[in-house]
């Protein structure tokens, strides 16, 4: 779980659509590991422990990240309507994966973490280990984090001045 790393996503995301919520760009971009909690308390998929590895195909796998991208997608069409918003929030979604494949396995952080799976269980996996090392961790937490604060805070302007615009 790179969860702030996925948060300077979702941080970072307001400033490309400054139309919807913060929270549901946030949502999204930390959906790969909301729905790991739910398969973790469901039994369906658990957490890596001294000396099991425990991989995750059904929230963290390739296959099923492009199918819950498609899905998050088609439930914001038939909320929205707006194809645009749908599109981005399907790749917001999918970007939990595109994350944690640079990230996987996370050594540093869980010694029996497995590369992320590209369909179910058994099949090959994929991962470039960016926090293998805790200098990895940090660098990549701490300065998506940075990169997403900066990214909203250039969205906060954009809204005050179409804000200021609209109002003269």
């Amino acid at each position: 779980m790179a969860a702030l790393a996925h948060l300077g996503v979702g941080l970072a995301a307001k400033r490309i659509n400054t139309k919807i919520p913060l929270y549901i760009l946030i949502l999204s971009a930390w959906a790969g590991d909301i729905i790991w909690t739910m398969f973790f308390l469901l039994g369906v998929e658990s957490y890596p422990s001294s000396g099991k590895a425990a991989p995750s195909p059904w929230s963290h796998g390739l296959f099923m990240n492009i199918i819950w991208a498609l899905a998050a997608a088609a439930i914001t069409w038939l909320i929205s309507r707006r194809k645009g918003v749908s599109v981005f929030i399907g790749l917001l979604v999918f970007s939990h994966w595109a994350i944690d494949l640079l990230t996987h396995p996370m050594r540093a952080v869980m010694p029996d973490d497995p590369p992320l799976p590209l369909f179910f269980e058994g099949s090959a996996s994929a991962g470039l280990g960016l926090y293998s090392t805790q200098l990895g961790v940090n660098l990549g937490e701490y300065g998506s984090l940075a990169v997403g604060i900066i990214f909203y805070a250039l969205a906060l302007r954009k809204i005050k001045r179409e804000n200021l615009r609209g109002n003269s």
